[in-house]
């Protein structure tokens, strides 16, 4: 995942691409994530270790990414007395490092009288305990709208963090999938010989 090797390049630039967050969604405020770019994946990438359960063809994982941080364009809309809309760029900085836990469970199929292995399911969890985030504030006419969008991701920090954490969970579990996938293209006795 981190390296140049492009049978399995799914980082574009050592960075997670994710379309769209969606974070509210209602009738009086609207808050979305378009174009994401998630840097900082690879920057310290600590494998703190790997178990093996070849009875239950399951692997755990602990990794530390570090500090990523996020950028992204938003789309703020919100509708109090009048309404407030402006699309604009965002950076997002999570304050510690990053730890990804990973259970990962594998299936094994016989073709041509061949085991091989493949990832079946992969449930991830990230631990994400606060964020900084900066709007461009280059246009100093959107100095208000900017206090207004600060005003509900402070007010709503801990669901903002809940929601932008569960999408960034389903899209590593996909990367990992398909990298586990395309890299296995191993037997299932070369990942789970005595040997190895």
């Amino acid at each position: 995942m981190c390296t140049k090797n492009y049978d399995v390049n799914v980082l574009n630039n050592q960075a997670i691409l994710m379309d769209k967050i969606v974070i509210y969604d209602t009738n009086n405020l609207k808050l979305y994530l378009k174009d994401i770019k998630i840097l900082g994946v690879c920057d310290n990438l600590n494998i703190k270790y790997i178990h093996v359960d070849p009875d239950r063809l399951h692997y755990d994982a602990e990794i530390v990414l570090g500090k990523l941080r996020i950028n992204a364009l938003y789309d703020f809309d919100i509708r109090v007395l009048v309404p407030l809309a402006n699309k604009g760029l965002v950076t997002i900085k999570l304050i510690n490092d990053t730890l990804l836990k990973v259970n990962l469970d594998l299936k094994v199929a016989t073709k041509n009288e061949k085991k091989e292995i493949y990832a079946s399911k992969v449930k991830t969890n990230i631990n994400i305990t606060g964020m900084e985030y900066v709007f461009d504030e280059s246009e100093k006419e959107l100095v208000q709208l900017h206090q207004a969008i600060k005003s509900v991701v402070d007010s709503n920090t801990e669901d903002i963090i809940n929601t932008v954490k569960a999408a960034i969970e389903e899209k590593l579990s996909q990367i990992i999938i398909y990298v586990f996938n395309t890299i296995s293209h191993s037997s299932y006795e070369k990942l789970f010989s005595e040997n190895a």
